[in-house]
């Protein structure tokens, strides 16, 4: 018998994002126009992108941190994301598990790694660069810093890993593995990722890349709480354009009959909105910061948490650029 997954409750967030340091600097910030940054194969040609202030003092306050000090700066954005949602009961408690969702992850030092190879030869291969080219390396680093001993993982894929990361989170709760699980996603931007945003042609239809992280620290919902999320126990997968459409209307008309759907700001690419039937007139419940993947999925996620505050409940669509769509209710 298949067992009955828990609802869940947010009770903590946390964000990075080119709008600022802080879950309110996404919704009380508007984004301006987009600076523009180099390609790898192209430098001539510069695409539009929105990047974290590096700058900020509780960015480079992370380098201080040992682990942190020639990490690549996804791990930067993740570690102060997590330090937003995490509290100090909470900061180094046994019972904490850790769920992080990527899509490019650390992409800049992947690509320093293998273009030492590629250039000097395989003998030069530089073995302090290539722990920071691991997907699992943030979730590895933030375990370490917040002392976090529970479960640890870390979903690759498109938007939809997010949704996964849930999944996970729920499934840990439900066995308690843990009791509360800190879920995450981060991006960063870099010239070889919007080489291929390009080769995509995601460019030419609006995508304007972004970076970032997003968190939150979530536990099963109580019978007296103000608000609890149900997440989709399945996605739609696709494998071609044709195909993405269909996805979006199978998960739009399959849950017609549930609350109305709400889209999030960003979706990649942004001309596959206007093809889907069932998607026109839905709105949008957060700001668009850009393409940032599974961390502009996050970022939805906490907006959509503060929005279900002020108005009845809804579905938040969560469409994938490459794989599925899903969805996740807010209760």
């Amino acid at each position: 018998m298949k067992q009955q997954l828990p609802s869940l409750e947010i009770i903590g967030t946390g964000a990075v994002s080119p709008g600022g340091i802080g879950v309110k600097e996404l919704s009380q910030q508007k984004p301006g126009s987009p600076g523009f940054m180099d390609t790898l194969s192209m430098p001539s040609k510069k695409m539009p992108v929105r990047q974290v202030d590096l700058s900020h003092p509780k960015i480079t306050r992370w380098k201080a941190e040992p682990r942190l000090r020639r990490t690549s700066p996804i791990s930067v954005f993740m570690a102060e994301a997590a330090d937003q949602a995490l509290d100090s009961r909470h900061k180094k408690e046994e019972r904490v598990g850790l769920v992080c969702a990527l899509s490019t992850g650390s992409i800049i030092y992947s690509r320093k790694f293998f273009s030492g190879v590629l250039s000097q030869g395989r003998h030069f291969a530089s073995p302090a660069l290539f722990p920071e080219t691991v997907y699992n390396s943030p979730v590895s680093h933030l375990a370490a810093l917040f002392g976090i001993r529970g479960g640890c993982y870390t979903v690759v894929g498109d938007e939809t890993a997010w949704v996964e990361a849930l999944r996970i989170a729920q499934v840990w709760i439900a066995r308690k593995t843990a009791e509360v699980v800190l879920v995450m996603a981060g991006e960063e931007l870099d010239a070889l990722a919007l080489d291929a945003y390009e080769c995509a042609g995601w460019f030419r239809k609006g995508l304007v890349a972004s970076e970032g992280a997003g968190a939150v620290l979530v536990r099963k919902a109580a019978e007296d709480s103000d608000g609890s999320i149900d997440v989709s126990d399945t996605s739609v997968t696709f494998r071609s354009k044709k195909e993405q459409v269909a996805a979006w209307e199978k998960v739009l008309l399959i849950k017609k009959d549930e609350p109305e759907f709400m889209l999030p700001g960003n979706i990649t690419p942004p001309d596959i909105r206007d093809q889907v039937v069932s998607a026109k007139g839905l709105q949008s419940v957060s700001s668009d910061w850009g393409g940032a993947f599974t961390a502009s999925t996050a970022w939805g996620m906490i907006q959509a948490h503060d929005y279900r505050k002020q108005r009845n409940a809804f579905q938040l669509l969560v469409p994938g650029s490459s794989a599925a769509v899903s969805s996740v209710c807010f209760n």
